[in-house]
């Protein structure tokens, strides 16, 4: 059995390379078109049914109110999507303030002895006393940071309480956008003649 040459597996690896390069330059030039824009929107489908979930077709939006609240683009915490552990929180929570502050008898969740519906009321007042320090931390320092309002931050730390910071924290502070941009010039002014970037 002949052994593989190095010559060959190091042309294959070239070759490789090259071509990936190419797709990435394909997929650069491509022209990318606005949500917003419904004729080209409506063109892009007809073409492909299934377009509207690449984002590489896309403009990118900037990471307004709507993706704050909905909780877009955050990591999984402990495994679990983000959205999910936001919806859980606020359903939750809706939970323990009927059990802790509503009384109907009849209903298991509103027909609870005294004792436990008062635990319940200083379980929620402890966890909004917090609530509201943290709604004050990123509403002052976290939210200005990276560019986004303070109002809709701190109304969110407010309900989700960590999460939200968790969320808000994911997001770059201005002052590293400004960094990588201009990492991103300097990189395009110091290309050589063969179009490489320098690397120096």
């Amino acid at each position: 059995i002949p052994l593989p040459d190095i010559k060959d597996t190091l042309k294959r690896k070239q070759l490789q390379q090259e071509l990936e390069q190419m797709e990435q330059e394909a997929a650069n030039k491509q022209v990318k078109i606005k949500r917003s824009d419904t004729d080209a929107f409506l063109k892009l489908l007809e073409q492909d049914p299934y377009a509207d979930s690449d984002d590489s077709l896309f403009e990118k939006e900037e990471y307004g109110t709507v993706s704050a609240l909905l909780g877009e683009g955050a990591k999984p915490f402990l495994g679990i999507p983000f959205e999910l552990l936001q919806v859980g929180h606020f359903i939750g929570a809706l939970g323990i303030v009927l059990m802790a502050f509503v009384e109907y008898p009849g209903f298991p969740l509103t027909n609870l002895p005294t004792p436990l519906r008062d635990a319940l009321a200083g379980g929620l007042g402890t966890v909004y006393g917090l609530n509201v320090l943290l709604a004050i931390y990123v509403a002052l320092i976290q939210a200005p940071a990276r560019g986004q309002d303070s109002a809709i931050w701190g109304l969110k730390t407010l309900g989700v309480g960590g999460l939200a910071l968790d969320q808000l924290t994911q997001l770059p502070t201005l002052e590293q956008i400004e960094k990588a941009e201009s990492r991103k010039g300097a990189r395009a002014l110091n290309k050589n003649k063969t179009g490489k970037p320098f690397r120096g």
